[in-house]
């Protein structure tokens, strides 16, 4: 096959299957970025096999573990700590209000990625003196194991409050690591979260820039599940992007602050 649409083709090819084993988004709906992505994985092992690019997505189909490479390579590349941070503040403004001061709090962080923001949640909590533990989940075992090192270049600080910086990390070589009194209250596990997510109770889950990867009915049916499990009262956060579509799934919203708004699970009807 040959001509201006074969390299789209192509492309449809490897995102129809990364749908099929993974629940990634469908070709139809997928983001201009990621097909651009996957465009260039296929260019380059076109290059390197002297295949076409069609031969090249026709082999994927014997090759589960080269779909789950491209699967992989597609996480949002752009993670750093204190992300979205009027998100952050709110949440710290308001945590004593929404939590009572005794209570010890679970967080979930799915699709936690390098583990930024699941280490930002323990400063943040820490700062407040809470009693916590929060889990950060990712179907990578690569970002996972990065999480774990918890050592990052200072660019990915940049937006940490500088108390909490000197608070909370440790200078290595150039570069900071998350001290042991956060890094003793993290955890991180591997896991794929269209196929299970972790139980709860979870009294507040961040699930942001998942969906931007998930087709509509598995990504409906990821969030629906975390949702559920969350603590009565508990909160679960998106990018702000991603709210509508969360709202349109049927989650509640409950605005924190004009620019901030996390969402429940539908109100059981009596």
């Amino acid at each position: 096959m040959s001509g201006p649409d074969s390299g789209d083709r192509a492309v449809d090819v490897a995102l129809r299957l990364a749908e099929e084993l993974f629940g990634f988004g469908s070709s139809g709906a997928t983001p201009g970025w990621v097909r651009d992505r996957v465009r260039r994985y296929l260019e380059h092992q076109s290059y390197r096999s002297g295949l076409s690019m069609n031969q090249v997505a026709r082999e994927l189909i014997k090759d589960k573990t080269a779909v789950e490479q491209i699967v992989t390579s597609l996480r949002v590349g752009e993670t750093r700590f204190y992300r979205d941070g009027s998100q952050w503040e709110a949440i710290e403004r308001q945590l004593e209000k929404l939590f009572p001061a005794d209570v010890e709090l679970a967080v979930l962080s799915a699709g936690c990625s390098t583990g930024e923001e699941a280490y930002t949640m323990g400063m943040l909590l820490t700062a407040a003196r809470r009693r916590f533990r929060v889990l950060g989940v990712d179907r990578s075992a690569e970002a996972i194991a990065v999480a774990r090192e918890a050592t990052y270049g200072r660019e990915a600080a940049r937006d940490i409050p500088p108390t909490w910086v000197e608070r909370f990390c440790d200078e290595q070589n150039g570069r900071l690591r998350v001290g042991l009194l956060v890094r003793n209250a993290v955890e991180f596990e591997e896991c794929d979260l269209v196929k299970r997510v972790p139980q709860g109770p979870f009294h507040i889950i961040l699930f942001k820039n998942v969906l931007l990867y998930l087709t509509t009915q598995a990504g409906e049916q990821v969030a629906m599940r975390l949702a559920n499990e969350l603590e009565d009262g508990g909160l679960l956060f998106s990018a702000a992007s991603e709210v509508l579509r969360l709202r349109g799934m049927g989650l509640e919203p409950f605005r924190l602050a004009p620019t901030v708004t996390a969402l429940r699970p539908p109100k059981r009807r009596p």
